[in-house]
């Protein structure tokens, strides 16, 4: 009995620092200055911070995103989720973290300011 417990004890451990290891954190990634309407007000985003909040490991991730104004105060927030052909992309391609936040950037229809700066 004692073996048993202790093997479950072990796969669990396992099990659980595999899920861990999916978690993707993110520094605020500059974004081109997009118009927020809130609470009456219209506010410039110009940064986006982006965690991953799940992980099936399988078909679908969501991630937690922030839209933020120059000052820091949080101006956006909501989920964002991929799942389908983009969860498939997302979770077979390297730098998963990068992938993540360009797939949440293009679902909330935002750019990547460091990107259109490299363009020009």
């Amino acid at each position: 009995m004692r073996y048993i417990l202790t093997l479950i004890i072990v796969a669990f451990g396992f099990f659980a620092s595999a899920q861990d290891s999916a978690v993707v954190k993110t520094s605020k990634k500059p974004i081109e200055k997009v118009k927020v309407w809130k609470d009456g007000k219209v506010y410039d985003a110009d940064d986006i911070d982006v965690v991953c909040v799940y992980n099936d490991m399988a078909t679908l991730a969501r991630f937690y995103y922030r839209l933020e104004d120059s000052t820091g105060a949080v101006v956006s927030d909501g989920n964002v989720e991929i799942k389908g052909d983009d969860y498939l992309k997302l979770s077979t391609l390297n730098n998963w973290n990068d992938r993540a936040v360009v797939m949440v950037m293009r679902a909330l229809n935002v750019n990547d300011k460091e990107r259109k700066a490299l363009k020009n």
